[in-house]
């Protein structure tokens, strides 16, 4: 029994990535056809597979639907945490993880920097829109509809010189950052602290959150802190690709 639900798991991998005929099925199981036919045809009779005209087979929406419920069941906090981790003893700065919640971003894990200096933010907090990494990673992924919807709704306090000072300005900033795939807030909230966010993405392609690393003028200078974009896209990447987005959607490649 055992070796026929390990056949049955590896031919609905093989159908995921290739749909294939009962030959190729064979083929990958190093069984018999007749063998491989039985195996697909029970996967069939529970909707797992299905076959076209040509006798190629496709996953079925047995296993859509059963994905579909796994994913609404992911909670984001759980799943990125032991990203976030290593990713906090990797570079030893502070680390946000942050999701859209009713037009707000709002700050779900957070681990501290070794240094000293504490930074504002908590969790339960909401980051500002308009100047902020994590936010900003979130804003430039959304569809434009909801961007422009939500920017009409942004009160553009002035926090520093860098802050952006208005909706123009503001959408300009989140092209550049879609273009390069992750978000930077350089002193613009406050004026001692630099971060880079890069957003979380699910099966869908639609974004469900970020993660930063955020640090103060004192223990990085920006250049240094920009080296750090492609193990922030790590990080990111692995959280996506736990709900199920695939490499090469999503994000730009430092």
């Amino acid at each position: 029994m055992s070796q026929t639900v390990q056949r049955a798991v590896r031919v609905l991998g093989l159908i995921a990535e290739n749909p294939s005929s009962i030959e190729q099925v064979a083929s990958f199981m190093g069984t018999h056809r007749s063998t491989a036919l039985r195996t697909l045809q029970v996967l069939e009779a529970e909707q797992m597979v299905v076959r076209d005209a040509h006798n190629v087979f496709r996953l079925g929406r047995r296993v859509i639907s059963l994905a579909n419920a796994a994913l609404e069941h992911i909670d984001l906090r759980a799943v990125a945490a032991p990203f976030i981790t290593q990713l906090s003893q990797e570079v030893e700065h502070t680390i946000h993880l942050a999701m859209l919640e009713a037009d707000n971003v709002v700050y779900i894990d957070k681990r501290e920097a070794r240094q000293t200096v504490r930074m504002y933010s908590r969790v339960g907090n909401s980051a500002p829109l308009h100047c902020t990494g994590v936010a900003k990673a979130i804003m430039a992924f959304l569809p434009v509809e909801d961007q422009l919807r939500i920017v009409r709704g942004i009160d553009f306090v002035v926090h520093t010189e860098n802050t952006l000072a208005g909706p123009d300005e503001y959408l300009e900033d989140l092209r550049a950052t879609q273009e390069r795939g992750y978000a930077i807030d350089h002193l613009e909230h406050e004026p001692w602290v630099n971060c880079i966010a890069a957003p979380v993405f699910d099966a869908s392609r639609s974004v469900i959150g970020s993660v930063s690393v955020t640090t103060t003028i004192l223990s990085c200078d920006y250049d240094t802190l920009l080296t750090m974009v492609p193990r922030l896209f790590e990080t990111s990447r692995g959280i996506s690709r736990e709900f199920g987005w695939v490499d090469g959607a999503g994000p730009a490649k430092p």
